[in-house]
């Protein structure tokens, strides 16, 4: 069962949707600012009404002025909290990709029209970790605001939350804006076995050896000592060309095929990060490699284009177009 605060919240949110349309740039203004005693405000406001309540009792005019002092700095506060908002223009200019379980970056820009700048400004996606700026007037600043990943596919955060109580802290100043925000997760990486077949190519073109390994046999080469008597080629030797030994082993092809049915075992995610350390790995080893899913086939390639696209169908796969 919703908690009360979160009903109410979705209720706001959606009056919010109503005056707010999803953007990638936002500018803050008296339409879209909203301001509210804090708890400091509220214990504050208590004590002014104490102190007029104690000035009206005994009639004394030096505590009314100080209770009439304390009301007048209270309103002033809150056109400078409003101020110090207003003005302010945030910019989606993108995100990184990142890996299950990372915190993915997406990168704002801030500017603002304020003379004397914005400060102790709290920003933070929707529950997520705050972080606090100052923004100086006539300057771009260029941040990074982290979103929590938890699975693969596309992350897209709810909404951004810009507030603050700047400059006594007894109201607080606040927007939440809505951006046409994702970014790519791929499946976290989880060390595994290259399963048996992997390698083998269907192709016969680029083919190599791998010695000492198997017993298909790859050519002959002058004896070494201590070579097994099985190896030696008796029949060249009887034509007295010399002394030789057979190598065996076995050909696997320099176009290394990742395919699902070999990596999966009833585990959908799991066969997926699977695949994706064997991506990193081979990636990093420089070898040409494919990937084959149910649904996609991307050919044998290297590079940062090919590692690109590979993360990227394994980090969209089973998603509905």
């Amino acid at each position: 069962m919703s908690s009360p605060r979160r009903v109410w919240q979705e209720r706001f949110f959606r009056w919010l949707d109503n005056r707010q349309p999803r953007a990638n740039d936002h500018g803050l203004h008296r339409k879209n600012l909203y301001i509210f005693p804090s708890v400091t405000g509220l214990a504050y406001l208590f004590l002014s009404l104490i102190v007029w309540l104690l000035g009206t009792n005994y009639q004394n005019n030096l505590i009314l002025a100080l209770a009439y002092m304390q009301i007048s700095v209270f309103v002033l506060t809150i056109l400078n909290t409003y101020h110090n908002l207003a003005g302010l223009r945030v910019q989606l200019r993108g995100a990184d990709p990142g890996f299950a379980g990372e915190k993915i970056t997406f990168h704002l820009w801030f500017s603002t029209t304020n003379p004397r700048g914005c400060h102790y400004v709290t920003v933070q996606w929707q529950d997520e970790v705050p972080a606090i700026f100052d923004f100086e007037p006539g300057q771009e600043h260029r941040e990074k605001i982290y979103a929590q990943s938890r699975v693969r596919g596309r992350l897209r955060p709810r909404r951004l939350l810009i507030q603050s109580t700047f400059p006594m802290g007894l109201l607080r100043c606040w927007t939440w804006l809505r951006f046409d925000a994702s970014a790519l997760v791929y499946p976290a990486p989880i060390a595994s076995d290259m399963p048996s077949g992997t390698s083998v190519g269907e192709e016969e073109q680029g083919r190599h050896a791998m010695l000492s390994q198997g017993d298909e046999f790859l050519g002959l080469r002058g004896y070494r000592p201590g070579d097994s008597l099985k190896h030696i080629a008796w029949k060249q030797y009887a034509r007295e060309q010399g002394l030789l030994s057979k190598e065996f082993g076995e050909f696997t092809s320099s176009r290394i095929w990742l395919q699902w049915q070999d990596f999966f075992r009833g585990d959908q995610e799991l066969c997926l990060s699977q695949m994706c350390y064997w991506v990193l790995r081979l990636n990093d080893q420089g070898s040409t490699f494919g990937l084959r899913l149910p649904d996609k086939e991307i050919p044998p390639a290297s590079g940062p284009g090919h590692l690109q696209a590979v993360l990227t169908a394994l980090a969209e796969f089973g998603e509905v177009a």
